[in-house]
């Protein structure tokens, strides 16, 4: 007899990375996947007595939703049968960057005690934060890759780029930036602009969020007040922090980049769906000189394809952003080691817990090192990188797939 898990998406036809990869693991564990929209395709929402019937009629034994997707529906769970069915909230970003939990800790509470939903973080420093926040308990969660990707060596999608140090990821764009900004008032802007300042001379690792409280200590008291009665809105605070986050992100791989390029070639690969990023003519101006620069957009690139994205260039470099706090290992962690790639990263605590120092993965303390770390691999024995990649490989494949992360979660909420 199967087992079935219902994943509650928040919008029709728009489903995350994180909760597809999961929905894989649980198939692949012998589960039954169902898939309920909170949304319909116009986004109107789903009348909570609808919502309710339709779990009901589904009878799940797991309850799967991201982040604060259900919230819209405070008493969607005061049905004794969905109360007793055993929930999990997943939280791959930080919960300050939504306003509407925010607002409700005590909401969080409840549903903790009273409804059995289990909330999972994969960064340690939100899982603390959490706890401070609603009085709950939060689990540590990794994230994966897809396991097609580790299916085969497959071909290098960009084979000129087979002498540079490939840095995957987007870099905000600066207009973007400065756009988003130019619609708050005077002092915070200038808290903005000062905390940025601090972004570019702060020694690693950046701490986004730390340094904006920092940086509003230095203000004068009235701009403070202005500052903080503002910020006392959760939808404002939570519209704060996600662009001093993407500045923050936008600092400090601009900063990681500009060691690279005056040490080794850089292949700079982005690729985003929603967000504005950095071009190939601003990256140039931001980090010249340059020992030798190339830029690829990858947007809209098929993930039947990705396995190739990550095995181009001679060594795969990954310079997180301050999202990733204590650990919080982002996604390309996880899918250059299913390619089988070696992959210099930044140095934080809960990395070589997933995978080994030097055996599975290489690491930078800060970008100094990562020149240097990037220069000294890279002028090497192809030999050594392809046996590093090999064994992140099998590490990935051993304990890092989305199935290791299905079962998990069955262990921390008891079924």
């Amino acid at each position: 007899m199967g087992r079935r898990v219902v994943f509650l998406e928040s919008l029709h036809g728009v489903e995350s990375l994180f909760t597809r990869g999961l929905r894989s693991g649980a198939a692949a564990e012998g589960w039954e996947v169902e898939v309920l929209f909170l949304r319909g395709a116009d986004k109107t929402l789903l009348p909570e007595a609808e919502l309710r019937r339709r779990l009901q009629a589904l009878w799940p034994d797991r309850i799967c939703f991201l982040m604060d997707a259900p919230l819209a529906w405070p008493r969607l769970w005061d049905d004794p049968v969905l109360k007793a069915i055993p929930k999990a909230s997943f939280w791959f970003d930080d919960f300050l960057r939504s306003p509407e939990t925010l607002r409700a800790p005590g909401l969080w509470t409840e549903w903790q005690r009273e409804a059995g939903v289990r909330v999972f973080f994969h960064d340690g420093h939100w899982r603390e934060a959490w706890g401070k926040h609603t009085g709950g308990i939060a689990h540590p969660i990794a994230l994966s890759a897809d396991t097609a990707i580790a299916a085969g060596p497959g071909e290098p999608l960009y084979p000129e780029l087979a002498d540079c140090a490939v840095m995957l990821g987007t870099i905000p764009a600066l207009d973007s930036l400065e756009a988003e900004a130019a619609a708050f008032v005077p002092s915070v802007r200038q808290w903005i602009a000062r905390t940025v300042e601090a972004m570019e001379s702060v020694s690693w690792p950046i701490r986004a969020y730390a340094l904006a409280d920092e940086t509003l200590r230095t203000l004068s008291a009235k701009e403070q007040a202005v500052i903080g009665r503002w910020l006392a809105d959760p939808a404002a605070r939570a519209l704060a922090n996600l662009h001093i986050w993407r500045r923050g992100k936008r600092a400090a791989r601009l900063r990681g980049l500009r060691a690279l390029a005056r040490r080794v070639p850089v292949a700079v690969l982005s690729g985003h769906g929603q967000e504005r990023f950095a071009l190939e003519e601003e990256l140039r101006r931001e980090v010249a000189p340059v020992h030798r620069f190339a830029f690829r957009d990858t947007t809209g690139l098929p993930a039947a394809r990705w396995g190739g994205l990550f095995r181009s260039g001679r060594l795969q470099v990954q310079w997180v952003d301050p999202q990733s706090i204590e650990s919080g290992a982002p996604f390309r962690l996880f899918e250059t080691a299913a390619a089988g790639v070696a992959l210099l990263s930044d140095a934080r605590p809960g990395f070589p817990t997933l995978f080994a120092s030097d055996r599975e993965m290489f690491y930078a303390s800060d970008e100094t090192a990562l020149a240097e770390r990037a220069a000294a691999l890279m002028a090497g024995p192809t030999e050594i990188l392809e046996a590093v990649g090999g064994r992140a490989r099998e590490a990935f494949l051993s304990r890092h797939t989305w199935a290791h992360r299905w079962r998990e979660i069955g262990a921390a909420i008891g079924s």
